[in-house]
């Protein structure tokens, strides 16, 4: 009995701890951000349900609406956040230290993403046998190459494999390139993102047969592999060095320039356009990069209070579990509401998104607490170290 009151204290005070967590947010958060990852996860939860619905029942004004057709732009959303926070971390240790210590960052990252994610995958092969049998167990989910090679069972695993990939990479090439400075890291990052645009457009040609050419199987080869798909995460690296060294003894005279955040987005904005205009198969992903790291850096210097309510920072919190679960509520959520109806009602895919952010809101509550949050407790133990030392600029 004793040991039975022990584990349920123990079990009561995890719960607590991680019920408070998402109640009372960091002094560090910047509010803006939390906003825009909420945007993003509802993005890409309504895009999803309208696809589901377009696909199955035929398009309707609701599928239609460009916000909804084009919702995918969420997850390059995610990229540019995930290519900022992760840059945030690595160009402070450099400026501070000179170094990357690589396996505190891989463990960081390891328990922050791995326990949720091989959850559902677990949860998806075990309650799914079919499914995941016709998809070879998806064994491509278990090293992170479905961007690649397909046959994953985690629905969206291609996003996740594409940030993996970006989690060994990044750090891997500040560690080698340690000695060199701040600025370097800046040329080099726009060489490597020129690369892979070159990369893109001659690939989307080769298989078009023209940079004019619409070709919507083209694109999507284009879509899901790393080497073609990463604008987001390069630009959301630079972003944050740009804010790094701004933020460093010394910074340099640029940043008067880019203090001024009305400027900065509207730039963005205009790249945006012409990128689009010029050629949104191949150059889209270029423009939305651009201008989602403009709108971060707009939100980050004079605007940061926007979006500064806690339902925010919640929808930020349980993003990772909402872009996990959703996919799987869409088709039984549709059949709710649509009972025996043949075709769907005007209102019936706008409710079934309504229902399908409520309920993986939920259920992202549940996995946040039971899976999440002991794995995040167990890495700041495993963290914990000495104060830092004060960043020096160079």
């Amino acid at each position: 009995m004793t040991t039975l009151s022990h584990q349920t204290l123990r079990v009561r005070n995890t719960l607590a701890s991680a019920l408070n967590e998402l109640k009372i947010p960091s002094d560090k958060r910047i509010p803006f951000l939390d906003g825009l990852r909420t945007l993003a996860i509802l993005l890409v939860v309504n895009h999803h349900v309208a696809a589901a619905f377009d696909t199955d029942y035929g398009p309707t004004r609701y599928t239609n609406f460009p916000l909804t057709v084009n919702g995918w732009m969420g997850v390059d959303l995610f990229f540019v956040l995930s290519g900022f926070f992760i840059g945030s971390q690595l160009w402070k240790e450099l400026a501070r230290t000179r170094t990357v210590a690589l396996g505190d960052f891989m463990l960081r990252r390891t328990l922050r993403i791995w326990p949720l994610y091989f959850f559902t995958y677990a949860v998806v092969i075990f309650t799914t046998p079919h499914f995941a049998a016709a998809q070879h167990y998806g064994w491509t989910d278990l090293v992170f190459l479905v961007n690649y090679l397909g046959h994953g069972v985690v629905l969206g695993g291609w996003s996740l494999s594409t940030e993996e990939q970006f989690y060994l990479l990044a750090p891997v090439l500040l560690l080698l390139f340690r000695r060199r400075s701040l600025r370097w890291f800046r040329w080099m990052l726009l060489g490597v993102w020129l690369t892979e645009i070159t990369v893109r457009v001659a690939q989307y040609v080769h298989m078009a047969g023209g940079f004019r050419v619409k070709n919507a199987a083209a694109f999507g080869h284009l879509y899901y592999p790393f080497h073609t798909h990463s604008d987001g995460l390069i630009a959301g690296l630079l972003v944050a060095n740009l804010v790094v060294v701004a933020r460093l003894p010394g910074a340099p005279a640029w940043r008067g320039l880019l203090s001024r955040p009305w400027l900065v987005f509207a730039a963005g904005a205009a790249a945006f356009g012409a990128c689009w205009k010029l050629q949104s198969e191949t150059l889209n992903f270029t423009g939305l990069a651009i201008f989602f790291a403009a709108v971060v850096w707009w939100g980050i210097h004079g605007h940061s209070q926007w979006m500064s309510g806690r339902i925010f920072y919640l929808g930020s919190r349980l993003s990772f579990g909402m872009y996990l679960n959703h996919p799987y509520l869409i088709q039984p959520l549709t059949r709710l509401v649509l009972g025996s109806h043949a075709h769907p009602l005007v209102w019936a895919a706008p409710l079934v998104t309504v229902l399908a952010v409520c309920l993986s809101a939920a259920l992202s509550l549940l996995t946040f607490c039971l899976v999440e949050h002991p794995f995040l407790l167990l890495r700041t133990v495993l963290l914990r170290r000495s104060l830092a030392a004060p960043l020096v600029a160079h």
